[in-house]
């Protein structure tokens, strides 16, 4: 069995209460609720929480794309993977829930993946998504 870190990086400075006035805390939710300064200091400490998994002794670490959302801050998560492999050495990093209808040519995403697969030395795990359904494909 294999152990691995996950975070959906959700913004910490969310004013629940006020959040209620609407409808959902996403696509809907209006920009004026996010705090460049809290969200870059969130972003920080998200990475920081994953790259010390490797000491802790786990095997992976996940991160995930979400748009338009405060349960979810990495609408990029090829970004938050780039950042890993340049602080850690041994674990994993599984790229889940790439959204590929998002993207006008897939080959761009098949591209980022091998480049990040080859930074990290072949440490990256690769997982898209179509509408409901989850394929997964490990390097």
């Amino acid at each position: 069995m294999k152990v691995l870190n996950f975070t959906l990086m959700p913004y910490r400075s969310m004013d629940v209460a006020t959040s209620k006035e609407h409808r959902s805390a996403w696509v809907v939710l209006p920009n004026s609720f996010y705090d460049p300064e809290k969200g870059a200091h969130d972003y920080e400490s998200y990475i920081d929480l994953l790259a010390q998994s490797e000491p802790l002794g786990f095997d992976g670490v996940c991160v995930n794309e979400h748009h338009q959302t405060a349960y979810g801050l990495m609408p990029a998560p090829n970004l938050i993977a780039s950042a890993l492999i340049q602080r850690t050495k041994r674990i994993k990093i599984a790229v889940l829930g790439r959204a590929l209808p998002l993207v006008n040519n897939p080959i761009n995403i098949a591209e980022e993946f091998a480049m990040l697969d080859n930074m990290s030395r072949g440490r990256i795990i690769a997982g898209f998504v179509r509408g409901k359904t989850g394929i997964g494909i490990s390097a």
